[in-house]
């Protein structure tokens, strides 16, 4: 009996060994899902909406949400006041999340004037005094861009403004102008690639950006969707390579369920086959109560498979097409909602 317990201690040894070496491992594994866990520190998102927003600012930062300020204005409301957040109250989040939080600030609300068919110089004055209820304000004009006459155009004329006429909005937003050259401005002898120079788009609407393309017959390509810092740069040209080839552009756009205004829509497709496209939009206009049809890409060779990327600035129901030369309709959207 002696014996055979003197032949198995050795192996009690190798047992011992082998059992503090798994309970080492389980220790350091539970250790690294502690630390990991702590890593991915979850927060409840408390609801922020009526109160102001320097009594929450200092909560946030203590969640360690990264906070993106909109500004809103409603008379009727207290300045500061926190209208909306984009995570829901009782959701919970990673620390570090992005927060985007709209808060009441002090512009008054007025209706964007209609600029459309009037000279440069007279649309300046009249964004020199927008009603706003029973006093005057200024607007601000965020970017002119000059485009070559077509048709009987007259020189110096706004043809297109962003925001659209109607639109109820701040004294706060910004009005970007799409203008016809004067004669002066106008250069027959030049190429695309000299005419046009690349700080002229970044910042613009990309819209303004396509119809300059359009009327030079210069092709272009929406090389990437990038989602954007700040609400206002949605829908604007964030990057832009001239060549005497075409244009490349990275567009800024909000994702669907980010947006506050159903204003800018993108699509992206793969074409089944080479040919020549052409995309068309067709919307409602709200001032004559026609239909009208607009290119936003014309004849423009795409490979097999390759993936086009098109976006503009809508009206309240629009229609796009992707049409191809030998092949016919590709690929149709309708959008439909207010904006």
């Amino acid at each position: 009996m002696k014996e055979k317990f003197l032949k198995i201690l050795p192996y009690s040894g190798y047992v011992l060994f082998i059992s503090l070496g798994l309970l080492i491992f389980f220790v350091g594994a539970f250790l690294v899902v502690v630390v990991r866990t702590k890593d991915e520190q979850k927060i409840t998102m408390p609801l922020i909406i009526g109160k102001n927003y320097i009594e929450v600012h200092n909560e946030l930062q203590r969640l360690q949400l990264k906070v993106r300020l909109e500004t809103l204005r409603i008379p009727e409301k207290t300045d500061g006041v926190i209208l909306s957040q984009s995570i829901d109250p009782g959701k919970e989040v990673e620390a570090g999340s992005k927060l985007y939080v709209t808060v009441n600030v002090g512009f008054d609300r007025i209706t964007v004037p209609d600029l459309k068919g009037q000279d440069l110089k007279r649309a300046k004055a009249v964004l020199e005094k927008v009603l706003a209820g029973d006093v005057y304000v200024p607007l601000t004009i965020g970017g002119i861009t000059y485009v070559p006459s077509v048709g009987d155009e007259p020189p110096d004329t706004v043809i297109d403004q962003i925001p659209a006429p109607g639109k109820e909005t701040h004294s706060g937003e910004k009005i970007f102008l799409l203008v016809t050259e004067s004669s002066a401005k106008e250069k027959t002898n030049q190429s695309n690639a000299e005419v046009l120079k690349e700080s002229d788009f970044v910042g613009i609407p990309l819209p303004f950006a396509v119809d300059s393309f359009q009327r030079r017959k210069l092709p272009y390509t929406i090389k990437e969707f990038k989602k954007p810092e700040f609400r206002d740069d949605n829908g604007k040209i964030s990057s832009i390579k001239l060549t005497p080839k075409g244009a490349v552009l990275d567009v800024n756009i909000l994702k669907a369920e980010e947006k506050l205004n159903y204003v800018y829509e993108s699509v992206s497709y793969e074409v089944d086959d080479k040919d020549i496209y052409t995309a068309t939009l067709t919307y409602l206009d709200e001032r004559s109560g026609s239909e009208v049809k607009k290119d936003i890409l014309s004849s423009q060779n795409l490979e097999e498979d390759e993936v086009v990327n098109l976006a503009f600035y809508r009206s309240k129901e629009s229609k796009l097409t992707l049409v191809g030369q030998n092949t016919g309709e590709a690929k149709s959207w309708t959008f439909k909602g207010k904006y």
